[in-house]
C-alpha cells in the first residue's frame, strides 16, 4: 500500500520496517535525484499517507507512521540497494569465518576478521565483491550479518 503513494509523491521506497514493541510503522524514502530525502520530503509523504492510514480498516488505529531518510549510513539489504552502492565505500559484519577460498590469496589481517571496510566493487543475485586493503573479498549474503553504506566523510569535508 505505501510504495504506490511514495512513488506517486515523487519518491523512492527504500526500506521499511516495523517495531512490534512501539507500534511503528518506519518508511525510508528517497528522492530519486539525490539518494536522500529532506524534512519536506518525509512531510510530503507522510501527509499523503494520512488518508490510507485512518480509512483503511485493517490497519490498527494505535499504528504510528515515521517517514525517514535512510541517513548516512544507510543500511543494504536488497540487491537493489547493493547495484545503487556500487562504487561506494561500505562497512560489512560477517558471521562465522571466511572460507580458505576467499582468503587464499589476501593479504595478511583478512583472514581471521569478521569486520570490513573497503569499495564496493559488484554485486549480484549470490554476493557482492569488496575492495579490502587492494584485495577483492567476494562475500554470500548468508554469510553477512549486517552491510551499511559507511562514507568517508572527512574527505568530504576538506
Amino acid at each position: 500500500m505505501c510504495e504506490p503513494v511514495v512513488q506517486e509523491a515523487g519518491y523512492r521506497l527504500y526500506d521499511m520496517e516495523y517495531v512490534t514493541s512501539q507500534k511503528l510503522l518506519r518508511l525510508y524514502i528517497q528522492d530519486p535525484r539525490t539518494g536522500s530525502a529532506l524534512i519536506e520530503d518525509c512531510v510530503k509523504v507522510d501527509h499523503a499517507l494520512t488518508v490510507p492510514f485512518e480509512t483503511e480498516t485493517w490497519i490498527p488505529e494505535d499504528v504510528v507512521l515515521e517517514v525517514s531518510s535512510p541517513g548516512v549510513y544507510r543500511h543494504l539489504a536488497t540487491l537493489e540497494h547493493f547495484k545503487m552502492t556500487i562504487g561506494e565505500i561500505v562497512a560489512v559484519v560477517i558471521m562465522g569465518q571466511l572460507s580458505e577460498e576467499q582468503t587464499k590469496d589476501a593479504p595478511k589481517g583478512i583472514k581471521g576478521e569478521k569486520k570490513f571496510r573497503g569499495k564496493l566493487l559488484s554485486a549480484d543475485n549470490d554476493g557482492f565483491t569488496i575492495e579490502v586493503k587492494g584485495y577483492p573479498l567476494t562475500l554470500t549474503y548468508k554469510q553477512t550479518k549486517k552491510v551499511n553504506l559507511d562514507p568517508d566523510l572527512k574527505s568530504v569535508s576538506e
